[in-house]
């Protein structure tokens, strides 16, 4: 699952991949993020692509918790970036 979301002139599009094994066991079925920052079509380079995991935990138990906590620390990231930068 991929979603993009503008904030502040940049682009975040926040990836969502599984972290299971070949034949996993249904409770067992992880989600990890993936975060790219973009402004102008183009990847800032102060952000490289992010990998987001819980920090209680090295992934999350749905996409739904991967996506807005990837999508969350990408805002934080560019408000503390664009802060620092003005």
């Amino acid at each position: 699952m991929i979603r993009s979301y503008n904030h502040k002139g940049f682009v975040l599009e926040v990836a969502v991949e599984t972290s299971c094994r070949l034949v996993p066991q249904p409770a067992s079925i992880r989600y990890l993020a993936i975060v790219t920052i973009s402004r102008s079509g183009r990847p800032v380079t102060a952000f490289s692509p992010l990998c987001v995991g819980s920090t209680r935990y090295a992934n999350f138990a749905s996409a739904e918790d991967a996506l807005m906590s990837a999508h969350t620390a990408a805002r934080a990231m560019v408000d503390e970036w664009v802060q620092r930068t003005a």
